[in-house]
């Protein structure tokens, strides 16, 4: 729209394009998936003046649309269900898909291969569409043994499937004939003919190879989200319980009445779908076409703040993953300290919680915990894992493994946030007199987040089983630790150590 348009376009729309622009600037600020449907949602309530909105996420794992937000649902969990397998999301989408490995394919539903024994590993699936656009069924092929199906391999399907079409009937007889005439021209081990019931919302098959007496049949029937999810298509639809691919089980169970919906797709910067945003009953007349533009802006906005909150979280997920995978592998060297660097991790997030640590510092020291010990990869079997004490040149070269510590973090690219973890992962043996090491500093010299590290190292190591003793008990380590407070250990670290372990943490550690 022009500046001119704009100035010249009715006050209510001026006022939503205003508001709409309002909310592009609030959630392309926020990072954090947990606090981005309620910012949007009850700004779309209040955009499209209706009176509920609900924000669907599409979960991969589980196949399924799950509201994450639901504006008057309290305590009941809103999940639509969309494993219909591939050959149902092509027929609804319109087209044809093609699978390496099914099995990694969140569209894929094993039931069938359940039911018969059968692995399917790649496949190729092709709708049948009538002259008119509709939808008749679809043909579905099995296990090339080429890995996978060529795009000559999709022609003679289409030429099968459109036969198939200008036939008055998909019938047993005419599947059969062009399943047989496919297996002439494609290398593939089943095929199966799907005939569509748009009126019972089925999918069911007229032929399948190799099926024996196991019927094969689908439930297309998804409501209104589950199709739009699907399809990618907006639905604007004006009497909800007078359509047939509305779904009034939710209804029935709340007492809501739901007469008007609007439902537009949220699609991420690759295309695939993210999941739904639901509109319901407009509080003033009808929904027009002008609401549902409207909610295809929005839903654009809301889609690239979750495709960007996503990534930031899958990224951050992955981080962290690695950052664990690391610390279990130097424990994993010794079987008597497998644990160590999560249990000191655990022990500062304690401490620093109780010293009110935000969640920001919290995670940087938690990184910087499970990570303290790395160094040790570079020491040698016969002194990590002697069976008692060590002599004074296997002490030297066990000391070094803090300076290692640093040496490897330090070639890591940390993002800005976690500039600092190798310094404090690698000073967790330095003590307030100086006399630690590598670098013996002291007092202020030595990060905060260290100084906690300190002592929650010190406490795991004195009340844990060691090669050359076992572990002390809780008041031994206690009397070690208050007498190096203040001149070893930071004093309000130790306090907040034993605040920690009062609240729960002994019972979290294993220790009471």
């Amino acid at each position: 729209m022009t500046s001119e348009n704009c100035a010249s376009a009715p006050n209510g729309y001026r006022e939503r394009f205003g508001r709409l622009i309002e909310l592009q600037h609030r959630v392309s600020q926020e990072r954090n998936l947990a606090r981005l449907p309620s910012l949007v949602m009850r700004e779309v309530s209040e955009l499209l003046a209706v009176d509920r909105s609900t924000l669907f996420l599409f979960d991969r794992q589980t196949m399924a649309l799950r509201a994450c937000f639901a504006e008057g649902v309290i305590g009941k969990a809103i999940v639509v269900p969309l494993r219909m397998g591939v050959i149902g999301t092509a027929i609804l989408r319109r087209r044809s898909i093609s699978l390496v490995d099914a099995y990694q394919h969140p569209y894929f539903n094993e039931e069938i291969d359940t039911l018969s024994g059968y692995k399917t590993e790649n496949m190729l699936v092709v709708p049948i569409e009538g002259a008119d656009g509709q939808v008749l069924g679809g043909i579905e092929l099995l296990n090339t043994p080429l890995g996978r199906f060529a795009e000559a391999d999709e022609m003679f399907v289409r030429e099968a499937a459109g036969r198939l079409a200008a036939l008055p009937d998909i019938d047993a007889a005419s599947a059969d004939r062009e399943i047989a005439w496919l297996h002439e021209r494609v290398e593939f081990d089943r095929g199966t003919v799907f005939k569509v019931d748009m009126g019972g919302g089925l999918l069911f098959a007229v032929h399948a190879d190799g099926s024996g007496r196991v019927p094969i049949s689908l439930n297309l029937k998804l409501g209104i989200a589950g199709l739009v999810a699907l399809t990618g298509e907006s639905l604007l639809v004006p009497d909800a319980h007078a359509d047939p691919r509305f779904d009034a089980s939710f209804d029935k169970k709340t007492g809501y009445a739901t007469r008007q919906i609007l439902c537009v797709p949220l699609r991420g910067s690759n295309g695939e779908a993210l999941g739904v945003v639901q509109a319901i009953n407009a509080l003033r007349g009808e929904f027009t076409a002008e609401d549902l533009a409207l909610l295809e802006s929005v839903a654009g906005v809301v889609a690239i703040a979750l495709d960007n909150a996503q990534l930031f979280h899958d990224g951050d997920r992955q981080f962290h993953s690695l950052v664990e995978a690391l610390a279990a592998s130097i424990d994993a060297r010794d079987t008597l300290t497998a644990g160590h660097s999560k249990r000191v991790a655990q022990i500062a997030l304690g401490i620093g919680r109780e010293l009110g640590f935000p969640e920001a510092d919290l995670d940087v020291l938690d990184v910087a915990a499970l990570l303290h010990d790395y160094g040790k990869i570079g020491i040698a079997d016969a002194v990590l894992k002697k069976e008692g004490k060590l002599d004074a040149d296997e002490f030297a070269h066990m000391k070094t493994h803090a300076a290692l510590t640093y040496d490897i973090l330090e070639k890591i690219k940390f993002s800005r946030k976690y500039h600092n973890v190798p310094l404090i992962a690698s000073s967790h043996h330095e003590t307030l007199d100086g006399q630690g090491y590598p670098r013996g500093f002291e007092l202020q010299e030595i990060p905060f987040m260290a100084k906690i590290l300190t002592v929650a190292d010190v406490f795991e190591a004195l009340t844990a089983d060691r090669h050359y003793r076992k572990g002390m008990s809780l008041g031994e380590a206690y009397a070690i630790l208050d007498d190096g407070a203040g001149r070893k250990f930071e004093g309000r670290v130790v306090a907040a150590l034993k605040q920690y372990l009062d609240k729960g943490g002994l019972e979290a550690l294993g220790l009471n």
